[in-house]
């Protein structure tokens, strides 16, 4: 028994140090992320209570599991997160009070974040039926049980659903999806019909999730098939030669709700000199809206093909940003 005592003594000396650590390095970290260093031990242990609530963790899961953390912190900063999360794992943690003591400190995106970030946890291990529990729990401990049934239903949803199912009439998260023309609001060249890039949205928070069997890259690391990411003003995604920065995908969420999409008028003169317009005159021949796709509108005749299909007066054609408008003289 005494040599328990002191096993259990040493472990939580090394946890107290390693919390001073991090803490000290957070406090000299640029403030991107929106909670504060305090919290970061109780994030850390309820991640550690979701891993063992359905038996032993494998030690290569722990990188997937703390997922967001990965890519929220320095390198040097998450090492030490990792090792605080394989000591939380030895002890055994006491879920809802832990939720009831973020409710009142966690803004509204870091719960949605939080909660998303636990379903996917107990997603990977089977959705066994104790920690689809635990989760529900939580998460009304928490003040979004509404949220997270909205959350699940969501993330398991192979093409985007009614909003009528939505508790609130709306979905939690604002979607937009990334691959085949046949399968996706805005196009990736080269993607299979069922390889996707996801990106989520809740106010400020965009989240990111690789659906695909391509290699990504998002703050400078792989984002794994399977993986989600959160996504900061000023960040990129990058996925094999496409660059997707954090405004595209604001851009892509504001259109799929017609929001700000952005128009340009294309004009040919006497002389077959194609010019362009940022405002509709009475030369306009062809207007061009930019949003999840591109819309080509011929607002009159004119000789010109999009694809091989000619472009006929009142008529609309579905583009991608790699298309060209063929006029007659094949200018482009």
């Amino acid at each position: 028994m005494k040599r328990r005592w002191s096993d259990l003594a040493r472990v939580a000396s090394k946890g107290r140090s390693l919390l001073r650590r991090i803490v000290r390095r957070i406090q000299r970290k640029p403030l991107t992320v929106t909670e504060g260093p305090n919290l970061l031990p109780t994030l850390i242990r309820v991640l550690a209570g979701f891993s063992r609530v359905d038996g032993e963790l494998l030690e290569e899961e722990i990188d997937s599991i703390l997922g967001f953390l990965r890519y929220d912190y320095p390198e040097a900063v998450y090492s030490e997160l990792r090792a605080l999360f394989q000591n939380a794992l030895r002890e055994k943690q006491d879920l809802d009070a832990m939720a009831k003591n973020l409710a009142g400190q966690l803004s509204d995106e870091r719960k949605i974040l939080l909660g998303v970030q636990l379903y996917d946890l107990i997603s990977r291990s089977g959705l066994k039926n104790e920690a689809v529990v635990a989760y529900y729990e939580f998460m009304a401990h928490l003040g979004m049980a509404t949220q997270a049934i909205d959350i699940v239903y969501q993330l398991n949803s192979a093409e985007e659903a009614d909003n009528a199912i939505y508790s609130s009439g709306t979905a939690t998260l604002e979607t937009v999806s990334f691959g085949h023309k046949d399968h996706a609001d805005v196009v990736i060249e080269g993607f299979l019909p069922k390889e996707r890039l996801n990106a989520y949205r809740y106010g400020d928070l965009v989240l990111i999730k690789n659906l695909s069997s391509r290699t990504l890259l998002v703050q400078g690391r792989v984002l794994n098939p399977g993986s989600f990411a959160r996504l900061y003003s000023g960040q990129r995604v990058i996925v094999d030669d496409l660059v997707l920065t954090y405004a595209d995908l604001v851009f892509y969420f504001n259109a799929k709700k017609s929001v700000s999409l952005p128009v340009i008028f294309l004009a040919v003169d006497k002389d077959d000199e194609v010019t362009l317009e940022k405002n509709r005159s009475r030369d306009s021949c062809i207007q061009v809206t930019f949003g999840l796709r591109v819309t080509v509108k011929a607002l009159k005749a004119v000789d010109a093909v999009l694809n091989g299909t000619p472009l006929y007066a009142g008529h609309d054609i579905s583009a991608t940003l790699d298309d060209k408008i063929i006029f007659h003289n094949d200018s482009e």
